[in-house]
């Protein structure tokens, strides 16, 4: 058996992976020797070795060399991926995936054998230190879990939930900054089409989300308490809040959130109906 020589092994290297390591590195203070990782897509392993110096190699060799085996490649490649890596794990290794839909059970049954499973749902802002990371996980000791959470926590905010719930995460923290970048997108428009550079209408669209952010974190008010100091009655907060409630802003996002809900399930391959019940 190979010697355990990193504490990293990342299968799939794709935007996700991209960001994990980002924020490894550069928030968690992960040495990139400690990293290494694989893709049967060799210009994706390459574009990540020049981007983050990382060792590259194949499958089997990172799964017997890597302490925390992270498997970051889409969904609808798990059940193959898992049946390749199997033979290979080590008793003292722990999974950690990052696929959306994908049960701990589902994972167990992949690999024909019931071996310590993190899963986690992190977003692509964990690349900046600003992420989120909701998780659950299986067979893992409470030392090793711990460690874990201590070394993603660097990068982002991590929140342990129940396995039913990892639906409704993947809907709000993983596709949530989705559907903030094309309100920010939509924004940057309307000032392009007014005559404002794009220089200055990235900054003032970056400029609101970020003020906005940091003050919802620090002032310990509510979304809508802050919303209300912006809203002098007859002034122009409340003439174009108006309009979206109009618009019915609300119901649209909630069914754009239940959308992205549904889809993680439909991934799981479980029944929409039963899950949603298990909410209520």
């Amino acid at each position: 058996m190979t010697e355990e020589k990193f504490t990293f092994g990342i299968i799939g290297c794709g935007n996700i992976a991209q960001a994990i390591v980002n924020g490894l590195i550069q928030f968690s203070k992960v040495s990139p020797a400690q990293i290494c990782a694989s893709d049967i897509d060799k210009k994706k392993t390459e574009n990540f070795r020049k981007r983050f110096n990382v060792k590259i190699c194949n499958h089997r060799h990172l799964v017997e060399s890597s302490r925390f085996i992270l498997l970051a490649v889409k969904p609808k490649d798990i059940p193959s991926l898992c049946g390749d890596i199997a033979p290979y794990i080590k008793n003292s290794s722990t999974i950690i995936s990052v696929a959306a839909g994908i049960t701990i059970d589902s994972l167990h049954s992949f690999l024909r054998r019931n071996i310590p499973i993190i899963r986690m749902m992190p977003n692509l802002t964990i690349e900046y230190g600003k992420g989120l990371i909701g998780y659950c996980s299986k067979k893992v000791k409470t030392p090793v879990l711990k460690h874990v959470i201590s070394i993603f926590s660097k990068t982002a905010f991590c929140f342990k939930v129940k396995e039913k719930d990892m639906f409704l995460v993947t809907a709000v923290a993983g596709s949530g900054p989705g559907f903030i970048f094309y309100l920010a997108e939509i924004i940057e428009e309307f000032l392009r089409n007014r005559g404002f550079s794009k220089n200055i209408s990235t900054r003032i669209v970056s400029g609101l989300f970020e003020g906005s952010g940091t003050m919802l974190q620090k002032s310990g008010k509510s979304p809508a308490d802050l919303k209300e100091r912006v809203c002098s009655p007859g002034g122009t907060t409340i003439a174009g809040i108006s309009k979206l409630i109009e618009g019915n802003i609300s119901k649209i996002l909630q069914s754009a959130f239940e959308s992205a809900e549904k889809r993680a399930i439909e991934l799981s391959g479980q029944n929409i109906n039963n899950t949603r019940r298990e909410h209520e």
